[in-house]
């Protein structure tokens, strides 16, 4: 049986510091997260912190944000937005992750 579908909001920006985007499915719930600006600068490829190469950096790496925040989903929800870091992204394998593999 296949596993839920799982979604990802379009991505907010908070005062040049943060994304903010929810991840939502069925079965699953609804998490809202944080991805500061340097995580997506040093995990995720961007090149500096400007909107467009963050979101660039969002969009090109999807994926691997979902399997990230997908954990999130079994822990007891508290309703706080979740700031993820560096060290989340790193628990997710990284291979073909990027380009939208």
């Amino acid at each position: 049986m296949n596993q839920p579908r799982m979604n990802l909001t379009a991505p907010l920006f908070l005062a040049d510091s943060a994304l903010w985007f929810s991840a939502y499915g069925f079965g699953w719930g609804y998490c809202a997260f944080a991805l500061p600006f340097e995580v997506v600068c040093e995990e995720l490829g961007a090149r500096n912190e400007t909107a467009q190469q963050v979101r660039l950096a969002f969009e090109l790496n999807k994926r691997r944000i979902l399997r990230t925040v997908q954990r999130y989903g079994v822990e007891p929800a508290t309703g706080e937005r979740i700031t993820l870091s560096v060290a989340d992204l790193q628990r997710v394998t990284p291979e073909f992750d990027y380009f939208g593999a």
